[in-house]
């Protein structure tokens, strides 16, 4: 028995080995499979096109193997693509030298496909020319799949660069002694598409550096820079900025916009300006060229980010043709080549529930006001209508403080009456406006005397809302009044003895 099991183990080897040797007979009758990047010898050469580690591998890339391909994908089928060790150095990178100058006439956007499991920053630098080195950045995703990384440089088309060097997550170190692995396709300039050939121009917007360049930035007798977002954030992602060059020793140094005309401020009056600064320091943003200079100051009090700082001009007359912003205002002893990014210069329409922080110092006495309760307070009125909070602050009145009026409501013919002294000088100024809060529907009675009296009314207010009323005494011009009396709830008696009626902007207007 023992003898049986031997032989047929004998048999079992013996018929193993014959069939693995008549296998190996047959599979050399076969000729080895061989697969090489290209066998096309007929490939056109693409001067935009890199390396795709096939049949476009136009520029050597050094430090650079070429691969099959670890994860086909819909992104990147190629059957062949580079593969990249960083070492432990934090400056190390990819260098690609053209060895003349890189032609970015047409071919302007740098795209390559990159394939880690390395999160970091992906820094493109073009140098080597005649020009400075200028870079752009990404942030990669280390999800071990391919992505398309592209880079604009249309704002270099000018520029004279010979080489491009790609960082993989620059500025780290790689830890434990095993290099990283960036597998990349598809390196290749594409053309560059204008992204504001459909955009329509919108002149409440100074700047955004990019589709909206409606006005010259001036700094100094020079253009305001454009350049890339050195620190996009989530409040400020745009890929162009601006960049201001302060000279801190000249504390009238300023940022200068010309319109050609007078500023409508009547639907935009809040200026908006982002700006990213690494310095604490004033900020006044001032209207120009007009009867009177309007000034606003803020304080520049956040560094190292975006921040939008707001410069309100809701009361400021439409008459000012420039805009200057003094970047650390009335500083002298400042660094003479200060940056101020800035970005997104703008008016915009400024929020009805936000009230208008006025700084009246410096404010010069416009005469044809009245009151306007606040930087305006021409005719020592205030004891008769004292000074007190906006009951309602909305897009018709954003005045934070505005005048309350008491009247007697049983008495007909009670009144303000403010006696100028003088004739009042109608001349060119002879349209009375004033805005008015009731908590009723009245009428308010304007009358001049003092001289051939003349009376007009108005129609019967809105209620617990503002209201402007607008009086014309065009006719009284040679009347010699020196006196304005203002009846509220005029010829009435259904009133208490103490009925509150708020008003503000008590002026004469141009008619």
């Amino acid at each position: 028995m023992k003898r049986l099991i031997f032989c047929i183990k004998n048999l079992i080897t013996i018929l193993t080995l014959f069939i693995c040797i008549s296998c190996e007979d047959e599979f050399k009758s076969f000729p080895s499979l061989n697969y090489i990047p290209c066998e096309d010898n007929n490939v056109v050469i693409d001067p935009n096109i890199i390396n795709d580690f096939e049949c476009q591998a136009n520029v050597t890339l050094n430090n650079v193997q070429t691969i099959r391909n670890p994860s086909e994908t819909p992104i990147n089928d190629s059957k062949f693509v580079g593969a990249y060790l960083h070492d432990s150095d934090s400056n190390d990178y990819i260098d690609i030298d053209f060895d003349n100058p890189i032609n970015l006439s047409t071919h302007t956007i740098f795209k390559i496909k990159v394939k880690t499991e390395i999160s970091g920053e992906l820094r493109v630098m073009l140098e080597g020319g005649t020009s400075d080195p200028v870079f752009m950045s990404k942030n990669i995703d280390g999800n071990n799949g391919w992505e398309i990384h592209s880079f604009d440089f249309s704002w270099r088309q000018n520029e004279n660069h010979q080489k491009i060097k790609i960082f993989f997550n620059y500025g780290q170190n790689v830890l434990g002694g095993v290099p990283n692995i960036y597998y990349i396709d598809d390196l290749f300039f594409d053309i560059y598409l204008d992204p504001c050939q459909n955009i329509e121009q919108n002149l409440t917007i100074i700047s955004d550096f990019e589709c909206q360049k409606n006005y010259q930035l001036l700094n100094g007798n020079n253009n305001v820079l454009i350049t890339n977002n050195p620190y996009p954030d989530a409040l400020n992602n745009t890929m162009f900025v601006g960049a201001f060059i302060d000279d801190g020793t000249d504390s009238s140094d300023a940022l200068i916009v010309d319109f050609g005309g007078p500023i409508d401020l009547n639907d935009n009056s809040q200026l908006h300006i982002k700006i990213n600064s690494s310095i604490t320091a004033p900020i006044m943003a001032g209207l120009y060229g007009g009867s009177i200079p309007q000034e606003i100051s803020n304080n520049i009090i956040i560094t190292g980010e975006w921040v939008n700082y707001i410069f309100d001009f809701s009361n400021v007359d439409n008459d000012h043709t420039n805009l200057k912003i003094f970047f650390n205002n009335g500083v002298s002893n400042g660094n003479s080549d200060q940056i101020f990014y800035i970005d997104e210069l703008m008016f915009l329409t400024a929020p009805c529930d936000e009230p208008i922080i006025e700084n009246c110092i410096g404010v010069v006495e416009d005469i044809n006001i009245i009151s306007d309760w606040n930087c305006q307070q021409n005719y020592e009125i205030e004891n008769a209508i004292p000074i007190v909070s906006n009951p309602q602050i909305s897009c018709q009145n954003r005045s934070q403080f505005v005048g309350e009026y008491a009247d007697n409501g049983i008495e007909p013919w009670d009144a303000f009456i403010l006696n100028y002294g003088v004739p009042i000088n109608l001349n060119n100024y002879n349209k009375l406006k004033f805005k008015l809060f009731s908590s009723s529907s009245i009428q308010v009675l304007a009358k001049l005397e003092g001289g051939s009296a003349i009376e007009k009314w108005s129609d019967f207010s809105l209620v617990n809302t503002w209201q402007e009323f607008s009086y014309d005494f065009s006719d009284s011009v040679s009347n010699g009044n020196t006196t304005l009396v203002l009846f509220f709830n005029a010829g009435q008696t259904n009133g208490s003895d103490q009925d509150i009626y708020f008003v503000d902007d008590l002026r004469w207007e141009e008619n």
